[in-house]
């Protein structure tokens, strides 16, 4: 008799997410029928698919459709927010404030504005990743030109204080850019309400297509200013010159519609399958350790290490679960996660950490399997090792 195969669980919905199928079938028109690109009839409708696209993005996160410019995803976002800000900054204003947790990309960039003279203060979190607003209002002056705290942190899942760094920002002139990335979908963003002058956001984090993400940039009231930084023609009002992915931005557009109606009730069951993970592990495996909030955290986030057993080992171990030992950024590097590393991570855990992406396509099915393999290959690998160890 043939052995069953073991079912293979995706667990990495933090780095990507498959396309919803409905997201898909509003896409599909726009590869073979209605792909024309110039001022005539045929044009304008794909031109009017954009605009309404456009008009769903804003809806998502209460901005105007003339705020929202769409990219390739939200690496370039955040170049075009950071860089392109720098680049029409008054010149009183040559500092920046953000967090050692942040995004590679911004963290990129900044090193960038500081080889053009900026300067830079990088918050310290606590050892669960949360900034110090006292820090932040002790740090910003008359000369801070932006501050970048990003929502979500893509590792750990820890969630900020966005609404009252907006506030502090506001206060001292202080534009305040967010990364909403990994929060978008499962957190509420009302971009006035929070007081986000800049916001990056990709779609391919929310069940739409990879390529294709989206700047929000304010022109309500203090108006933000940004230069280009690739020039060409005039699409989207000269800030993101190029032929537009009509394709990618329909369903982008569909995909915030879904989730605007989906949101709250896949939250919950998305977080309920988090907990019941959580609660497996924690109960079963000794000195297991959660990096990141406990409370303040996205739902679907699950980031742990285990002594003992790096993240590697367990991945090889059990081929079936895709999951991650970090960010799908960092994955080709082998240096330290610099998030662990920020939360002030036992240096000899700093490898041992993997993380757990659940998504809205997960079952409780699958993680109490996934609860149950993961204890038994983890208790096999420490058994292993310690008959390794000389007595």
């Amino acid at each position: 008799m043939k052995s069953q195969k073991a079912p293979t669980v995706y667990l990495d919905s933090h780095a990507t997410t498959p396309v919803d199928q409905d997201v898909l079938n509003s896409m599909l028109p726009f590869f073979t029928q209605k792909f024309a690109n110039g001022n005539h009839r045929a044009g304008w409708e794909t031109a009017a698919a954009l605009e309404a696209a456009r008009n769903q993005v804003a809806a998502y996160l209460g901005a105007r459709p003339s705020e929202i410019t769409f990219t390739s995803g939200a690496t370039e976002s955040i170049n075009l927010a950071l860089l392109g800000l720098a680049s029409s900054n008054p010149q009183n204003r040559r500092h920046i404030i953000t967090q050692r947790t942040e995004h590679s990309a911004v963290l990129r960039c900044i090193e960038a504005l500081v080889r053009r003279g900026y300067h830079i203060t990088m918050l310290e979190v606590d050892s669960v990743g949360r900034i110090d607003l006292n820090q932040l209002e002790e740090a910003i002056t008359e000369d801070t030109l932006a501050v970048a705290i990003m929502l979500s942190n893509n590792e750990i899942g820890t969630v900020q204080p966005v609404r009252q760094i907006g506030e502090i920002s506001r206060k001292w002139g202080a534009k305040f850019f967010c990364d909403l990335t990994q929060g978008l979908g499962w957190h509420p963003v009302d971009v006035d309400s929070l007081h986000i002058d800049l916001a990056a956001l990709s779609a391919h984090k929310v069940y739409g297509p990879r390529g294709v993400g989206a700047l929000f940039s304010r022109r309500k009231g203090e108006k933000v200013l940004l230069n280009p930084i690739c020039f060409g023609g005039s699409q989207e009002r000269g800030l993101r010159p190029g032929t537009s992915n009509i394709p990618g931005a329909v369903g982008f557009g569909k995909a915030l519609e879904i989730m605007t109606d989906t949101a709250s009730s896949y939250f919950k069951s998305i977080k309920e399958m988090r907990d019941q993970l959580q609660d497996h592990l924690f109960s079963t495996l000794d000195g297991i350790q959660l990096n990141g909030c406990p409370i303040n955290r996205h739902p679907g986030n699950l980031n742990i290490s285990i002594p003992g057993v790096s993240g590697e080992d367990l991945i090889g171990s059990l081929p079936n679960l895709i999951f991650s030992t970090g960010s799908a950024c960092t994955s080709g590097s082998a240096k330290p996660s610099h998030v662990l590393s920020a939360l002030g991570t036992n240096p000899s855990l700093l490898n041992k950490a993997f993380r757990f992406g659940i998504g809205k396509y997960n079952t409780l099915e699958e993680i109490d399997y996934v609860g149950n393999i993961i204890v038994e290959k983890v208790q096999a690998l420490q058994t292993r090792r310690q008959k390794m160890v000389p007595t």
